[in-house]
């Protein structure tokens, strides 16, 4: 019984987990393993094929189930130096149709032509257009940028189309401020290309470059952002921040409109600038254009042209010469110089100065602006030293990098010089300049002689704030001494006291500056216009501590008083004084002979009328107004003009008059031009304080006239010798 249990117990085993498979059944397994292995890899090849090259049919079908938008980032913003906004983006509405749901076309061209004023017909084509196949549009725009059209309009525009017609919102680059600036901006075209100035200058900077998001979508034709595929943001889209002070800059521009409407100018440019740093506050063109509506204004008026116009500076170049002669040690303000009675011929052409003068210090040369005086100096220097001093200026180079549209000007190389230049360029003649050359030039004597470079745009910076560009001024470079400088600031602030520029005095500011007035070129280009004039005031306040330099230009004035002094002046007194006492800037008053501050009443001059009499005209300043030579006289063989004058005398051997028995006469109760004229007939210079007619004298009358060096002379109110036996004193 035991060994037949143990016998079934062995052979249990078998009878649970069965008997190896046999042959067949290995046969068997195999084949099906190897089915599917088949059936695998063909599917997976399959898929492989799809997935690389799926049939044109499938994609379709994906794509049906992709959507993809651009992701549009706003043009960067234009703000000034006080965070006002200048140029921005606006989303404008813009009107299409899809043709494939328009039934009436006429009907919806009626509706179209009376809600939003479309031409009917032309709406009709619109809504009628075919694609290459002859089948019915999907898009197409009737209306863009519709500007000023209710909200309401639309929807109401919208729903009674019956979805045919939608609106679709574009940006629009907006100027806020209207006009001002607009030379400098510049704009941007309804299509997004920037044209023209610091929108053109600095796109890389504004440019927004459009991002992409792309993913699947629901039912609805939504992206879903959990399936997205491929998503790169927008780039760029940087806020500039400009130097510019918008209240001044209005203040430059009103000043120059109401000056070119006084004078009847053709056009007029400003700059105004810190001396320091080269920072512009202000810069206008005039006549100006509304960059909103760009398309309806010519290009020619759209150009920058305090920038690209170039013009003959006339007497206000003077300080060149000047300045270099001084540097030299050639002259001192006190240096006599004999102006020749106003008529001098030194080089084949005669030069004439409009205010006669004999030998005067160089002071009173300057005050007076004399050509004759200034063509002396310019001798001494000689050809080689002018050249250079003019360049060393910066003349005819571009002065920043900011300026990428700017002029160079026009100047030519000494090797090009005719036998007429040294007689022309001392004077600011046979070159021609842009603003921002003057503005810097004047800024050296300003700021103690150095050259600075102008630029507007302080930085970039992304909306988060990080700055992607700041401005990297240059090392001021020293071209002047501080010596020098000081001595031209003393001398334009006495042109403005004394001399041709009393029209841009400023009662609570000392100012300093130059005018000019120069012929412009005819426009055929042979020869100078009789009748056309530039004229030009460049200065700077306050002399003690200047910070502000500007350059005023009327362009043209057609008025009998068409000088730089009466016609610029003014401008540059108003748009100055303004912009110190926003600056907040210390003043420094003008003191009369007792040193307290003089009176506005006393000071400042107000404009004239323009149709004064040719008397009064008289009396009045004609800057560097001279006879130009004839062209064909330039072509004449004069080879003894091509030898240098450096050796001329500054102050001319004249006859003397002067004898044991002679003495300085009893100037009292003459005018200023009667005692000028007795005194230059003597050869005697003076030293003229005040206004009206000669008080008092000193040396007194009756000195011998070789004991006489300087005259000076005292002016008031009319002295009535038969109303007061009292004789005044000094």
């Amino acid at each position: 019984m035991r060994r037949d249990r143990r016998q079934t117990a062995t052979a249990r085993p078998n009878t649970l987990y069965g008997s190896p498979p046999s042959a067949e059944q290995r046969a068997r397994i195999r084949f099906v393993i190897r089915a599917f292995l088949t059936a695998f890899s063909v599917v997976a090849l399959r898929l492989f094929q799809l997935h690389l090259t799926p049939h044109l049919a499938l994609t379709e079908e994906e794509q049906k189930h992709i959507g993809q938008v651009a992701l549009h980032e706003p043009r960067g913003e234009v703000f000034d130096r006080n965070g006002l906004l200048l140029a921005t983006d606006r989303q404008v509405p813009s009107l299409w149709a899809d043709t494939r749901r328009v039934r009436d076309p006429q009907r919806a061209a009626i509706l179209l032509s009376a809600r939003l004023g479309l031409d009917e017909d032309q709406v009709v084509r619109l809504l009628s257009k075919r694609d290459p196949d002859g089948h019915p549009m999907k898009f197409v725009w009737l209306r863009r940028w519709l500007l000023g059209v209710p909200e309401s309009t639309l929807t109401d525009i919208e729903e009674a189309s019956g979805g045919a017609v939608s609106v679709r919102y574009e940006s629009l680059r907006y100027y806020p401020q209207g006009d001002t600036a607009a030379h400098l901006l510049g704009f941007v075209n309804r299509v997004g290309e920037a044209s023209e100035g610091l929108e053109l200058l600095f796109d890389a900077h504004l440019r927004s470059v459009p991002g992409k998001h792309r993913a699947r979508k629901d039912g609805r034709r939504r992206l879903l952002p959990s399936l997205t595929l491929e998503y790169t943001p927008p780039k760029g889209g940087e806020d500039l921040y400009l130097t510019l002070d918008t209240d001044i800059q209005h203040t430059l521009e009103r000043a120059l409109d109401v000056r070119m409407e006084e004078c009847k100018a053709v056009g007029a440019m400003g700059m105004v600038m810190e001396v320091h740093s080269g920072a512009i506050l202000a810069l206008a063109s005039r006549p100006a254009f509304d960059p909103n509506a760009y398309h309806q204004y010519p290009a020619q008026l759209r150009k920058n042209r305090a920038l690209l116009d170039m013009f003959e500076p006339g007497s206000a170049f003077k300080i060149v010469t000047a300045s270099a002669a001084l540097e030299h040690g050639l002259i001192i303000p006190e240096t006599l110089i004999d102006c020749e009675g106003g008529t001098f011929n030194p080089y084949g052409h005669r030069i004439r100065d409009f205010h006669k003068l004999g030998v005067v210090p160089f002071t009173k040369c300057f005050e007076e602006s004399s050509n004759i005086a200034i063509i002396k100096v310019g001798a001494m220097l000689g050809k080689e030293r002018l050249e250079a001093w003019i360049r060393r200026f910066g003349f005819a180079a571009r002065t920043s990098s900011d300026f990428q549209f700017e002029s160079p000007g026009k100047f030519r190389p000494l090797s090009q010089w005719s036998g007429l230049s040294m007689g022309a360029l001392p004077m600011g003649q046979e070159i021609a300049v842009t603003i921002p050359q003057m503005a810097r030039a004047f800024a050296v004597i300003a700021n103690g002689g150095l050259l600075v470079e102008p630029y507007f745009v302080e930085q970039a910076a992304t909306r988060d704030g990080k700055v992607t560009y700041r401005h990297q001024a240059p090392t001021p470079k020293r071209i002047l001494s501080d010596t020098t400088a000081a001595t031209m600031r003393d001398l334009c602030h006495r042109v403005v006291l004394y001399g041709t520029g009393d029209y841009a005095s400023i009662p609570e500011y000392r100012v300093g500056g130059k005018t000019g007035t120069a012929q412009m070129a005819r426009k055929d280009g042979r020869g100078y216009d009789p009748d056309r004039y530039t004229t030009v005031f460049a200065g700077f306040a306050p002399v003690s501590n200047p910070r502000l330099v500007a350059v005023i230009v009327v362009q043209e004035p057609m008025i009998r008083l068409h000088y730089g002094g009466y016609v610029c002046g003014p401008v540059f007194r108003d748009v100055v004084r303004e912009a110190l006492i926003r600056l907040d800037v210390p003043e420094d008053p003008v003191l009369d002979e007792n040193g307290q501050p003089l009176k506005n009443e006393t000071q400042t001059h107000k404009p004239k009328n323009p149709t004064l009499q040719m008397a009064e005209a008289n009396e009045q300043d004609a800057d560097t107004i001279v006879e130009r030579p004839d062209p064909a006289s330039l072509e004449e063989s004069l080879e003894h003009l091509l030898e240098p004058l450096d050796g001329l005398e500054l102050v001319a051997q004249c006859e003397d008059h002067t004898t044991d028995q002679a003495t300085l006469p009893d100037l009292s109760g003459l005018t200023k031009r009667q005692a000028k004229e007795r005194l230059a007939a003597l050869g005697i210079p003076w030293d003229p304080r005040g206004a009206g007619w000669v008080l008092a004298q000193e040396p007194a009358p009756g000195t011998p006239l070789s004991h006489v060096t300087l005259c000076a002379l005292h002016f008031g109110a009319k002295y009535q010798t038969e109303h007061d036996d009292t004789q005044p004193t000094m």
